[in-house]
């Protein structure tokens, strides 16, 4: 199996089996009953509390605006090319919500569940039957009565809904029939995610860049009012270049350089939007095939029709 399949196999979040927070490239989506869990330790260090009111109401510093109010010490995976091993390093890095701006009910749900989940499950063990199957808790990562009981807690106290249903996307040609045959321009590859009944959604896919080359990105979109609980550990929020763009169908986004992850956001009228794309300045050699700047990021904005979502 090649590195870039390994990672995928191990790592993807559509694909993978068992919680786990992965590289500052990986989106999280936790799944069910977990046969193992990471620890997770809180850190002191405060990001969105130096921010006056009005700034993070105007949203005006660019990937902070996403972010947990704190650090977050966690495990690291790192996956050996030649045998497939796993091993883990510890590392205190940033976490964003893909779910909104701070200041929304979205994001502080889930950054609340996910500070929860985390600590509650670091020391237990859980059964591997699935805990409600078919009813309220089965889109979620609830394994026990404690659990459920203070997701709904989160749930009353945020005023949102839950996913019901959940049903797989085979490829491209399902996401155009989905969105629109310009959802996606040529050359960009949406492939496998999953869809919500509420219309929330995520996809891995890969673009080929006209002087850049092969790029690959995770799509995630999450419908407003809705808890969803995808969060993403991006490193340092220092390390990247935050600019505003208006893309070719016309849809203001905010986009984010790193040295090897960069992102593509958007607050729209009725969902939020985040690409995860695998390459920065850096490059990295088994997501693409060489570095992007700031014109590339913008290129792949494009490849989009952000306002099929709208």
């Amino acid at each position: 199996m090649k590195n870039k399949e390994l990672y995928w196999e191990v790592f993807s979040q559509v694909h993978t089996s068992v919680q786990i927070n992965l590289e500052d490239f990986q989106m999280t989506k936790k799944q069910r009953a977990p046969t193992r869990v990471l620890a997770v330790l809180a850190a002191s260090a405060a990001l969105l509390t130096a921010m006056t009111a009005a700034a993070v109401a105007f949203n005006v510093f660019g990937l902070r605006d996403l972010a947990f109010p704190k650090k977050t010490a966690i495990q690291v995976p790192h996956v050996d090319g030649s045998t497939g091993d796993i091993s883990y390093e510890d590392r205190v890095v940033d976490m964003i919500s893909l779910q909104g701006y701070a200041n929304t009910p979205e994001n502080q749900a889930c950054v609340e569940w996910e500070n929860f989940y985390q600590e509650y499950t670091a020391d237990r063990r859980f059964s591997n039957d699935i805990y409600d199957e078919g009813g309220r808790y089965s889109m979620y990562s609830v394994y026990d009565d404690v659990m459920a009981e203070r997701f709904d807690e989160i749930v009353e106290k945020y005023g949102l809904k839950l996913h019901q249903s959940m049903e797989d996307v085979p490829g491209r040609e399902a996401w155009l029939e989905r969105f629109g045959p310009d959802f996606l321009a040529e050359g960009n590859m949406g492939y496998y995610g999953y869809a919500y009944d509420d219309g929330t959604c995520a996809f891995d896919g890969d673009l080929t860049l006209d002087g850049y080359g092969l790029v690959d990105y995770q799509f995630h979109y999450a419908r407003k009012g809705y808890l969803d609980t995808v969060v993403l550990n991006v490193g340092s929020l220092e390390d990247y270049q935050d600019w505003e763009y208006q893309t070719r169908c016309g849809v203001a986004v905010k986009l984010s350089l790193g040295p090897s992850r960069s992102f593509i956001w958007a607050d729209l009228e009725e969902g939020f939007l985040f690409v995860n794309v695998l390459d920065g300045t850096q490059g990295d050699e088994i997501f693409s095939d060489g570095p992007i700047d700031r014109a590339g990021l913008e290129a792949i904005a494009d490849s989009f029709d952000f306002s099929a979502l709208s």
